[in-house]
């Protein structure tokens, strides 16, 4: 094996699989993969979720964490997920009107304890 070809196949493996990225954003999920090349899957609590590819299984996680978070907290917050953020606008007077997280982990602690409002109110 040539240098190049060792420093190549060495540079594969300091990326993060799809799987272990899933894992690393979303903690609170157990993540496998059926015996024999099954499904990937992902449990937490009582739901399990599955699907055949890691994006599959994310694109599952997300509208369960998703589902979740508008469940506990939409009392106080309209939650939704862009590409690459979780989203939050409060409900609620005299908090941090906008949060705005790469995971939903991050987002759901900033909304358990959001900054004051700072800004004067909106003229109307």
């Amino acid at each position: 094996m040539t240098d190049q070809r060792a420093e190549d196949r060495a540079a594969l493996h300091g990326h993060p699989s799809a799987i272990e990225v899933i894992a690393a954003d979303y903690p609170a999920w157990d993540i496998s993969r059926e015996p024999h090349a099954g499904p990937w899957c992902a449990t937490r609590g009582e739901t399990r979720l599955s699907a055949d590819t890691p994006a599959g299984l994310l694109v599952r996680v997300e509208e369960q964490e998703l589902a979740r978070l508008q469940a506990a907290h939409a009392h106080q917050w309209r939650i939704w997920r862009t590409p690459n953020y979780w989203m939050a606008n409060a409900r609620v007077p005299g908090i941090e009107p906008t949060l705005m997280e790469p995971t939903p982990g991050a987002l759901e602690a900033k909304m358990l304890n959001p900054g004051p409002h700072i800004a004067p109110p909106y003229p109307e």
